[in-house]
Protein backbone atom coordinates (compact mmCIF):
# COMPACT_ATOMS: atom_id res chain seq x y z
CA UNK A 1 0.00 0.00 0.00
CA UNK A 2 1.51 3.34 -0.99
CA UNK A 3 1.57 6.51 1.09
CA UNK A 4 -1.35 8.19 -0.65
CA UNK A 5 -3.49 5.11 -0.10
CA UNK A 6 -2.83 5.49 3.62
CA UNK A 7 -3.71 9.17 3.42
CA UNK A 8 -7.07 8.40 1.83
CA UNK A 9 -8.31 7.37 5.26
CA UNK A 10 -7.61 10.79 6.79
CA UNK A 11 -10.77 12.75 7.58
CA UNK A 12 -11.10 16.54 7.56
CA UNK A 13 -11.92 16.60 11.27
CA UNK A 14 -8.64 14.83 12.07
CA UNK A 15 -6.72 17.70 10.49
CA UNK A 16 -8.74 20.72 11.57
CA UNK A 17 -7.26 22.40 14.64
CA UNK A 18 -5.19 19.33 15.66
CA UNK A 19 -1.65 19.84 14.44
CA UNK A 20 -0.48 16.95 16.63
CA UNK A 21 -3.38 14.54 15.89
CA UNK A 22 -2.85 11.17 14.23
CA UNK A 23 -4.29 12.33 10.88
CA UNK A 24 -2.15 15.46 10.78
CA UNK A 25 1.00 13.50 11.68
CA UNK A 26 0.26 10.97 8.93
CA UNK A 27 -0.18 13.74 6.36
CA UNK A 28 3.00 15.53 7.45
CA UNK A 29 5.12 12.38 7.58
CA UNK A 30 3.89 11.09 4.22
CA UNK A 31 4.83 14.34 2.47
CA UNK A 32 8.20 14.86 4.16
CA UNK A 33 9.49 11.34 4.90
CA UNK A 34 12.72 10.18 3.27
CA UNK A 35 13.07 6.43 2.74
CA UNK A 36 16.46 4.80 3.47
CA UNK A 37 18.44 2.94 0.88
CA UNK A 38 19.98 3.82 -2.50
CA UNK A 39 17.92 5.57 -5.18
CA UNK A 40 18.51 6.07 -8.86
CA UNK A 41 19.27 9.69 -9.71
CA UNK A 42 16.45 11.64 -11.36
CA UNK A 43 16.60 14.89 -13.32
CA UNK A 44 15.82 17.82 -10.94
CA UNK A 45 12.85 19.15 -12.94
CA UNK A 46 11.11 15.79 -13.01
CA UNK A 47 11.68 15.24 -9.31
CA UNK A 48 10.34 18.69 -8.48
CA UNK A 49 7.22 18.04 -10.55
CA UNK A 50 6.62 14.71 -8.77
CA UNK A 51 6.94 16.38 -5.39
CA UNK A 52 4.48 19.11 -6.39
CA UNK A 53 1.98 16.54 -7.64
CA UNK A 54 2.33 14.54 -4.43
CA UNK A 55 1.67 17.61 -2.32
CA UNK A 56 -1.32 18.60 -4.48
CA UNK A 57 -2.75 15.10 -4.16
CA UNK A 58 -2.19 15.04 -0.40
CA UNK A 59 -3.96 18.38 0.01
CA UNK A 60 -6.84 17.10 -2.08
CA UNK A 61 -7.15 14.04 0.15
CA UNK A 62 -7.15 16.21 3.24
CA UNK A 63 -10.03 18.20 1.72
CA UNK A 64 -12.23 15.11 1.46
CA UNK A 65 -11.47 14.16 -2.16
CA UNK A 66 -10.45 10.76 -3.51
CA UNK A 67 -7.26 10.47 -5.58
CA UNK A 68 -6.48 7.16 -7.33
CA UNK A 69 -2.90 6.23 -8.23
CA UNK A 70 -1.43 3.34 -10.21
CA UNK A 71 1.90 1.61 -9.69
CA UNK A 72 4.63 4.20 -10.14
CA UNK A 73 2.66 7.01 -8.53
CA UNK A 74 0.83 8.40 -11.58
CA UNK A 75 -2.56 9.89 -10.70
CA UNK A 76 -5.36 8.50 -12.88
CA UNK A 77 -8.50 9.97 -11.32
CA UNK A 78 -9.86 12.49 -8.84
CA UNK A 79 -13.27 12.70 -7.21
CA UNK A 80 -14.89 15.17 -4.82
CA UNK A 81 -18.33 16.55 -4.11
CA UNK A 82 -17.69 19.31 -6.67
CA UNK A 83 -16.11 17.48 -9.63
CA UNK A 84 -14.80 14.17 -10.96
CA UNK A 85 -11.73 13.87 -13.21
CA UNK A 86 -10.86 10.68 -15.09
CA UNK A 87 -8.64 9.61 -18.01
CA UNK A 88 -10.65 8.61 -21.07
CA UNK A 89 -9.01 7.78 -24.40
CA UNK A 90 -6.00 10.06 -24.13
CA UNK A 91 -7.88 12.91 -22.45
CA UNK A 92 -8.50 14.14 -18.95
CA UNK A 93 -12.27 14.51 -18.63
CA UNK A 94 -13.55 16.71 -15.81
CA UNK A 95 -17.24 16.68 -14.90
CA UNK A 96 -18.23 19.59 -12.69
CA UNK A 97 -21.22 18.50 -10.61
CA UNK A 98 -21.63 21.58 -8.41
CA UNK A 99 -21.48 24.82 -10.43
CA UNK A 100 -22.04 26.87 -7.26
CA UNK A 101 -18.86 25.70 -5.50
CA UNK A 102 -15.91 27.96 -4.74
CA UNK A 103 -13.66 28.26 -7.78
CA UNK A 104 -10.61 27.21 -5.75
CA UNK A 105 -12.09 23.73 -5.36
CA UNK A 106 -12.03 23.22 -9.12
CA UNK A 107 -8.43 24.45 -9.29
CA UNK A 108 -7.45 22.03 -6.52
CA UNK A 109 -8.95 19.09 -8.39
CA UNK A 110 -7.13 19.85 -11.62
CA UNK A 111 -3.86 20.39 -9.73
CA UNK A 112 -4.22 16.95 -8.12
CA UNK A 113 -3.92 15.33 -11.57
CA UNK A 114 -1.12 17.67 -12.68
CA UNK A 115 -3.14 20.19 -14.70
CA UNK A 116 -3.08 23.99 -14.50
CA UNK A 117 -6.71 24.77 -15.34
CA UNK A 118 -8.66 27.65 -13.81
CA UNK A 119 -12.47 27.47 -13.97
CA UNK A 120 -14.90 30.30 -13.24
CA UNK A 121 -18.64 29.67 -13.30
CA UNK A 122 -20.77 32.82 -13.14
CA UNK A 123 -24.50 33.62 -12.96
CA UNK A 124 -25.97 34.43 -16.37
CA UNK A 125 -29.31 34.80 -18.10
CA UNK A 126 -31.07 31.43 -18.65
CA UNK A 127 -30.28 31.44 -22.39
CA UNK A 128 -26.54 31.54 -21.60
CA UNK A 129 -26.50 28.91 -18.84
CA UNK A 130 -24.13 26.10 -19.79
CA UNK A 131 -22.38 28.15 -22.44
CA UNK A 132 -18.63 28.65 -22.53
CA UNK A 133 -18.38 32.44 -22.24
CA UNK A 134 -14.61 32.98 -22.44
CA UNK A 135 -11.48 30.86 -22.76
CA UNK A 136 -7.75 31.49 -22.80
CA UNK A 137 -4.37 30.23 -21.72
CA UNK A 138 -0.77 29.59 -22.70
CA UNK A 139 -0.75 25.98 -23.75
CA UNK A 140 -3.38 23.38 -22.93
CA UNK A 141 -6.04 23.02 -25.64
CA UNK A 142 -9.39 22.31 -24.01
CA UNK A 143 -12.93 21.63 -25.17
CA UNK A 144 -16.17 22.03 -23.25
CA UNK A 145 -19.73 20.68 -23.25
CA UNK A 146 -22.65 19.90 -20.96
CA UNK A 147 -23.81 16.42 -19.99
CA UNK A 148 -26.55 15.62 -20.90
CA UNK A 149 -26.10 17.80 -23.97
CA UNK A 150 -27.99 21.10 -23.79
CA UNK A 151 -28.81 20.95 -20.07
CA UNK A 152 -28.68 24.06 -17.86
CA UNK A 153 -26.04 23.83 -15.08
CA UNK A 154 -27.54 24.49 -11.68
CA UNK A 155 -30.07 21.75 -10.90
CA UNK A 156 -28.69 18.28 -10.03
CA UNK A 157 -28.08 15.98 -12.99
CA UNK A 158 -26.43 18.51 -15.31
CA UNK A 159 -22.62 18.47 -15.46
CA UNK A 160 -20.22 20.88 -17.12
CA UNK A 161 -17.60 18.84 -18.99
CA UNK A 162 -14.03 19.96 -19.70
CA UNK A 163 -11.62 17.86 -21.79
CA UNK A 164 -7.84 18.34 -21.72
CA UNK A 165 -5.31 16.18 -23.62
CA UNK A 166 -3.16 13.97 -21.36
CA UNK A 167 0.35 15.44 -21.20
CA UNK A 168 -0.78 18.97 -22.08
CA UNK A 169 1.66 21.67 -20.99
CA UNK A 170 0.96 25.25 -19.96
CA UNK A 171 -2.12 26.67 -18.32
CA UNK A 172 -5.68 27.33 -19.42
CA UNK A 173 -8.72 29.12 -18.05
CA UNK A 174 -12.39 28.91 -18.95
CA UNK A 175 -15.48 30.84 -17.91
CA UNK A 176 -18.94 29.22 -17.95
CA UNK A 177 -22.44 30.53 -17.39
CA UNK A 178 -24.83 28.93 -14.91
CA UNK A 179 -28.38 29.58 -13.72
CA UNK A 180 -28.47 32.45 -11.25
CA UNK A 181 -29.67 32.11 -7.69
CA UNK A 182 -32.60 34.33 -6.62
CA UNK A 183 -31.40 37.92 -6.34
CA UNK A 184 -28.12 37.41 -8.22
CA UNK A 185 -27.30 39.91 -10.96
CA UNK A 186 -26.16 38.33 -14.22
CA UNK A 187 -22.47 38.45 -14.98
CA UNK A 188 -23.42 38.55 -18.66
CA UNK A 189 -26.86 39.64 -19.91
CA UNK A 190 -28.89 37.60 -22.37
CA UNK A 191 -31.30 38.54 -25.14
CA UNK A 192 -34.59 39.00 -23.30
CA UNK A 193 -36.70 37.63 -26.16
CA UNK A 194 -34.64 34.44 -26.61
CA UNK A 195 -35.94 31.02 -25.62
CA UNK A 196 -36.24 30.68 -21.85
CA UNK A 197 -36.05 34.44 -21.25
CA UNK A 198 -38.80 36.67 -19.78
CA UNK A 199 -39.84 38.19 -23.14
CA UNK A 200 -39.47 34.96 -25.11
CA UNK A 201 -40.94 35.30 -28.61
CA UNK A 202 -41.61 39.06 -28.39
CA UNK A 203 -40.50 41.28 -31.30
CA UNK A 204 -38.38 44.08 -29.86
CA UNK A 205 -36.51 45.95 -32.59
CA UNK A 206 -38.11 49.24 -33.64
CA UNK A 207 -41.06 49.07 -31.25
CA UNK A 208 -41.87 51.86 -28.83
CA UNK A 209 -41.02 51.95 -25.15
CA UNK A 210 -44.74 52.08 -24.36
CA UNK A 211 -45.44 48.90 -26.31
CA UNK A 212 -42.59 46.98 -24.64
CA UNK A 213 -43.51 48.28 -21.19
CA UNK A 214 -47.05 47.00 -21.64
CA UNK A 215 -45.79 43.59 -22.78
CA UNK A 216 -43.42 43.41 -19.81
CA UNK A 217 -46.21 44.27 -17.36
CA UNK A 218 -48.38 41.46 -18.74
CA UNK A 219 -45.56 39.03 -18.03
CA UNK A 220 -44.68 40.39 -14.60
CA UNK A 221 -41.33 41.76 -15.76
CA UNK A 222 -39.73 45.01 -14.57
CA UNK A 223 -38.02 47.25 -17.16
CA UNK A 224 -35.08 49.62 -16.91
CA UNK A 225 -33.59 51.75 -19.68
CA UNK A 226 -30.25 52.50 -21.29
CA UNK A 227 -30.03 55.37 -23.77
CA UNK A 228 -27.64 54.51 -26.61
CA UNK A 229 -25.90 56.79 -29.14
CA UNK A 230 -25.69 55.27 -32.64
CA UNK A 231 -22.40 55.45 -34.53
CA UNK A 232 -22.09 56.79 -38.07
CA UNK A 233 -24.30 54.92 -40.53
CA UNK A 234 -25.94 53.33 -37.48
CA UNK A 235 -23.28 50.62 -37.35
CA UNK A 236 -22.80 50.05 -33.63
CA UNK A 237 -23.43 52.37 -30.72
CA UNK A 238 -21.89 53.86 -27.59
CA UNK A 239 -23.10 54.49 -24.06
CA UNK A 240 -22.23 57.53 -21.99
CA UNK A 241 -22.23 57.66 -18.18
CA UNK A 242 -25.54 59.05 -16.96
CA UNK A 243 -27.45 58.15 -20.12
CA UNK A 244 -29.83 55.74 -18.41
CA UNK A 245 -33.51 56.22 -17.68
CA UNK A 246 -33.71 59.98 -17.23
CA UNK A 247 -36.21 61.49 -19.66
CA UNK A 248 -37.15 58.27 -21.48
CA UNK A 249 -40.75 58.44 -22.71
CA UNK A 250 -43.23 55.93 -24.07
CA UNK A 251 -42.79 57.24 -27.64
CA UNK A 252 -39.02 56.46 -27.71
CA UNK A 253 -37.78 53.44 -29.70
CA UNK A 254 -36.34 50.16 -28.47
CA UNK A 255 -33.53 48.32 -30.33
CA UNK A 256 -32.64 45.57 -27.89
CA UNK A 257 -33.92 44.06 -24.65
CA UNK A 258 -31.42 42.45 -22.26
CA UNK A 259 -32.09 40.15 -19.32
CA UNK A 260 -29.96 41.55 -16.49
CA UNK A 261 -31.46 39.73 -13.48
CA UNK A 262 -34.36 37.39 -12.83
CA UNK A 263 -37.53 39.26 -13.84
CA UNK A 264 -35.63 42.41 -14.87
CA UNK A 265 -35.10 43.54 -18.47
CA UNK A 266 -33.03 46.48 -19.71
CA UNK A 267 -34.27 48.21 -22.88
CA UNK A 268 -31.70 49.89 -25.17
CA UNK A 269 -33.45 52.96 -26.55
CA UNK A 270 -33.13 56.08 -28.70
CA UNK A 271 -35.36 59.12 -28.93
CA UNK A 272 -35.60 58.96 -32.73
CA UNK A 273 -36.64 56.14 -35.02
CA UNK A 274 -33.56 54.92 -36.91
CA UNK A 275 -33.30 53.49 -40.44
CA UNK A 276 -31.74 50.29 -39.06
CA UNK A 277 -30.94 48.64 -35.75
CA UNK A 278 -27.62 50.00 -34.37
CA UNK A 279 -27.16 46.92 -32.18
CA UNK A 280 -27.34 44.31 -34.97
CA UNK A 281 -27.11 46.29 -38.20
CA UNK A 282 -28.84 44.70 -41.16
CA UNK A 283 -28.91 41.18 -39.72
CA UNK A 284 -30.96 40.68 -36.58
CA UNK A 285 -31.06 37.36 -34.70
CA UNK A 286 -34.32 35.39 -34.82
CA UNK A 287 -36.91 36.01 -32.13
CA UNK A 288 -37.31 33.36 -29.42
Amino acid sequence: MNELSNLARIRDEELSGQASGAGARALFEAITAEHPGPRAARPPRRGARRLLLSVAAALALAAGATVVNVTGGATVSYASAELDITQEGGEWVARIKDPYAEHEKYTRGFAAVGLDVQVRIVPTAPSRAGQMLQMGGSGASISTATEPEGCEPGPPGCALVIRVPVGADGGAWVKFGRLARPGEAYDLPGRANAKGEPLEGVKVSGRTVGELNEEARRRGVRTTFQVIRPHENHEGYSVRPGDSSAGVRDDWFVWEAESVAAGVVRLLVTKERLPKNPVYGDVEPPVG
